[in-house]
């Protein structure tokens, strides 16, 4: 990840090393508050790389559980066509006064009760994906602050003007809260059954995994005319 004041970093560090070289050279004691600042840039940046790690990683983890609810979702439409068709055949039947095929039947009472299910799972992973979203903003505020916070006490360096310092360190301080309200905001990890549960259709029975054709008509979106 690029440093947007790694420039300045290393500018106040050099601007405080000189410093320090010339006051020793003429006695003097007035301008040491520069090596403290340096120091400050420095917890900064760490505190900024921090941040900007903590964020990509909490932008990744949302991404992916959007991805997952797409898939849930796709799942879902996929089951929903099956059993559309299969009431179909049922309305069929009874208009024909014929008893609907137990196969329908039984099929029908499976899509209904995996179809909450899936349901359910996709909700619950666009909710997760924007409670690590939120999080992910949050770091990223504070690394934001940090880099201001770096560029003033450049000012305050090339200047010699504590005041900027004292304002680098207010900016800081406020970074560091942003940083610290971020962690509240991270969700807790679902466990890994249920992660796997939520992503992963449902285990074919061994009759549906003796007919391949039929096992991935199951787990696939149906073709035009599809025979659930």
């Amino acid at each position: 990840m690029h440093d947007p004041t790694e420039h300045v970093q290393e500018h106040v560090q050099h601007t405080a090393a000189h410093g320090d070289h010339n006051e020793h050279n003429h006695g003097g004691h007035a301008s040491r508050w520069i090596t403290a600042a340096a120091l400050t840039a420095a917890l900064l940046a760490a505190l900024a790389a921090i941040s900007g790690m903590l964020s990509t990683s909490q932008l990744t983890k949302s991404t992916h559980l959007r991805i997952d609810s797409n898939d849930q979702w796709s799942y879902y439409q996929s089951k929903s066509i099956k059993s559309s068709l299969i009431d179909t055949r049922i309305y069929e039947a009874e208009l024909a006064h014929v008893a609907p095929p137990k196969k329908d039947l039984a099929k029908k009472a499976e899509y209904e009760e995996q179809l909450p299910e899936i349901q359910k799972r996709a909700d619950e992973d666009v909710k997760l994906s924007e409670k690590y979203l939120e999080s992910h903003e949050t770091f990223e505020s504070a690394e934001t602050l940090f880099h201001i916070s770096i560029a003033i006490v450049a000012i305050a360096v090339v200047a010699k003007r504590r005041a900027f310092w004292y304002i680098s360190l207010i900016g800081g301080a406020v970074g560091i809260l942003y940083f610290g309200l971020a962690f509240t905001r991270i969700p807790p990890a679902p466990a890994e059954k249920e992660t796997a549960t939520a992503t992963a259709p449902a285990a074919p029975s061994p009759e549906h995994t003796a007919n391949p054709a039929h096992a991935a008509n199951e787990t696939s979106p149906p073709a035009s005319h599809p025979a659930p």
